[in-house]
């Protein structure tokens, strides 16, 4: 083989590694977790608190820049803290640890600010016609679970008028999902761009404290070993894989949102027993 056809593979060779290395296709997508909006236009709007959660949590997957938690997930973490959707809405302190503890990057809550309707009704020779307008405004806030700051806050009003002829009037039924899916629709390539485009600073590494129960587990972040527990390390603020694990008991794995003075403490389970994992996220007082 001549000099010159070794070099012309070797750079096929390169330029192949090049094009389908995994590296190359990574796409890092933003960790997002969204509760169920809270009601404040004072109408009874059935479960649009859950399904202003469902719309959203669909429409930023559909979008590709985002990864959603699913909604069992949030519930189960709620559940062990002692916490509801409607407290995270009123607490930012509680909201921070819940997407914390969720490994979330950043918390999308938002509310129903007014729903009204306004009907206009003919009738003539047997036949009814109605006209009527439907209004919303949905208000909606994106908050970053490693600074605390809301990154992106919004207020969206939609309209829609339906015009029905006939003897039955059933109209209604879906116009609050019709409309929060357009308020929705319209505000998600905003919230995408809020987010992903946005400059973050170059921010220090922070102190995070790993605890296990019982002491001297194996602590590894993303896939790399730091050492045995008790440990404090240095790393990068923002999500990590953690895994804790020690023999003759079970790893005990997390995603964590490491921010300075974050205390991350495992309890671990004996192998074959049917326990449930504890973990508790403390700030440090000192």
């Amino acid at each position: 083989m001549s000099k010159l056809t070794c070099f012309v593979l070797g750079l096929l060779l390169l330029f192949g590694c090049t094009l389908f290395s995994p590296v190359g296709l990574t796409e890092t997508k933003t960790t997002v977790a969204v509760v169920d909006f809270t009601n404040l236009s004072g109408k009874d709007l059935d479960q649009i608190g859950e399904v202003a959660n469902e719309v959203l949590s669909t429409l930023l997957h559909q979008n590709g820049n985002f990864t959603v938690i699913e909604r069992a997930k949030l519930q189960s973490v709620l559940k062990e803290q002692g916490f509801t959707q409607s407290g995270l809405v009123d607490s930012t302190a509680s909201a921070l640890q819940v997407g914390r503890l969720l490994g979330a990057e950043f918390l999308v809550t938002g509310s129903i600010l007014f729903y009204e309707t306004k009907v206009n009704r003919f009738e003539g020779y047997g036949v009814v016609t109605e006209k009527t307008l439907y209004e919303m405004k949905v208000n909606v806030k994106i908050l970053n679970v490693t600074t605390g700051q809301v990154e992106f806050a919004s207020i969206i009003p939609v309209r829609e008028e339906v015009v029905e002829t006939g003897y039955a009037n059933d109209i209604t039924a879906g116009q609050p999902r019709s409309l929060l899916t357009k308020a929705l629709t319209k505000t998600v390539n905003e919230l995408a761009k809020s987010i992903t485009e946005k400059e973050q600073p170059q921010a220090e590494k922070v102190m995070v404290s790993f605890n296990s129960t019982p002491p001297g587990a194996d602590v590894e972040i993303d896939q790399i070993y730091y050492g045995n527990t008790p440990c404090t390390i240095l790393l990068n603020p923002g999500v990590h894989n953690v895994k804790i694990s020690l023999a003759d008991y079970e790893p005990w794995l997390k995603r964590i949102n490491a921010y300075e003075g974050l205390v991350v403490n495992a309890t671990l389970e004996k192998k074959g027993e049917k326990e449930h994992k504890i973990i508790t996220i403390e700030h440090d007082t000192n």
